[in-house]
């Protein structure tokens, strides 16, 4: 019991943790290929797991970046309607719109890489659910990426934001 609950913890650490791992060049020992059959049946129970909370995260934080970039997009316009020079604003929203993309387009990728590691029946094929596993776990780094980077462009927004207003109050109150 505890092996077993050693080798998921293991395994879910695997496929959950978003940082960067150096890549093993080498084969699976049998021992560890044992190993993944043992824990097997956790492993794919964790897996679904964390497939059913991501799934809500993501559905979550995806309407809140439109959300975000809907209403960035109404304000940058109307700022060019006043006639108001706001490059700064309108480029890092251009560059939000299109990580945002990349973030859906990865977490696709990462959502499709973990239904095939679903698939694979990990006692009769635990390299390929190994390897599969892997590839889901790079797919969730990159996904991992796109929300820090999503995240400092808003704060991006927000200080160009902050220095417009600062510019706009010296400006009404005569200030240059």
């Amino acid at each position: 019991m505890k092996r077993s609950l050693l080798i998921f913890s293991v395994l879910v650490t695997l496929i959950s943790s978003p940082f960067a791992r150096a890549e093993s060049t080498q084969p699976l020992t049998d021992e560890y290929i044992r190993a993944i059959k043992v824990g097997c049946s956790d492993a794919l129970q964790g897996l679904l797991q964390v497939q059913k909370t991501e799934a809500a995260t993501r559905v979550n934080r995806g309407r809140e970046y439109e959300t975000l970039l809907r209403l960035i997009a109404a304000f940058n316009s109307r700022a060019v309607l006043n006639k108001l020079d706001v490059p700064a604003l309108i480029s890092t929203a251009a560059r939000a719109q299109t990580k945002f993309t990349q973030f859906q387009s990865h977490y696709l990728d990462y959502a499709n890489k973990v239904d095939d590691t679903l698939n694979i029946n990990c006692k009769e094929a635990p390299v390929t659910f190994y390897d599969d596993l892997s590839s889901a776990r790079d797919a969730r780094a990159r996904v991992a990426t796109d929300v820090r980077d999503l995240d400092a462009l808003f704060d991006e927004y927000q200080k160009n934001l902050d220095v417009l207003k600062t510019t706009l109050a010296k400006s009404e109150a005569g200030v240059q």
